[in-house]
């Protein structure tokens, strides 16, 4: 990523609420999963933003003896780190480059590739149009609405984009299949 750093993520729920590791992993995936972050990335990102001086140790939790693990480390944002977080949302967003290995896939394959190439597009749709089912679709109204709060009103606006590009990426798969089963049947139409 970008602009849209795991950095900037981490130090930022650590702005809204000093906290441990554990708990930053669990809000990255409440919050944050349609990113798809790894869970472990939290504590190299902590480690990182303490060596850089954005976060620092706030305290300990000692945990109980037969989990033989450390202790629990508490960590807070420094005034740099606010300052930096602060930076971080004032700077546009960069326009998302999209890497989707199919396409590459499509790019190089050759026609023996196409019955393989085919088969993936139709997984690759039956997983979108399933994604797109679990999504409860919000009313935007209601994201507006003086009675939704600010977090309720981001989860609305991500899941209602989650929503338009799972139906973008549908209608383009279902063209690229067509185009697909086409060049399929002109491939299987020339072998003697």
């Amino acid at each position: 990523m970008s602009s849209a750093s795991t950095k900037h993520m981490v130090l930022g729920l650590v702005v809204e609420r000093p906290s441990y590791g554990y708990a930053l992993s669990q809000q990255i995936v409440e919050r944050l999963g349609f990113l798809e972050l790894a869970r472990t990335a939290v504590y190299r990102t902590l480690q990182r933003l303490e060596d850089e001086g954005l976060v620092e140790e706030a305290g300990q939790k000692r945990v109980t003896p037969s989990r033989r693990s450390a202790p629990r480390l508490l960590y807070r944002a420094t005034p740099d780190g606010v300052e930096a977080f602060r930076e971080w949302m004032t700077t546009p967003s960069e326009r998302p480059v999209f890497r989707d290995e199919f396409q590459a896939k499509m790019a190089l394959a050759g026609p023996s590739d196409l019955p393989d190439l085919l088969r993936s597009a139709e997984d690759q749709l039956a997983a979108c149009v399933a994604d797109l089912a679990s999504l409860t679709r919000p009313s935007l109204a209601a994201a507006s609405s003086s009675g939704t709060t600010w977090p309720d009103a981001a989860q609305m606006l991500v899941d209602d984009f989650r929503a338009n590009w799972l139906e973008g990426t549908i209608d383009w798969l279902t063209s690229t299949i067509e185009v697909l089963s086409a060049h399929v049947a002109q491939e299987a139409a020339r072998r003697p």
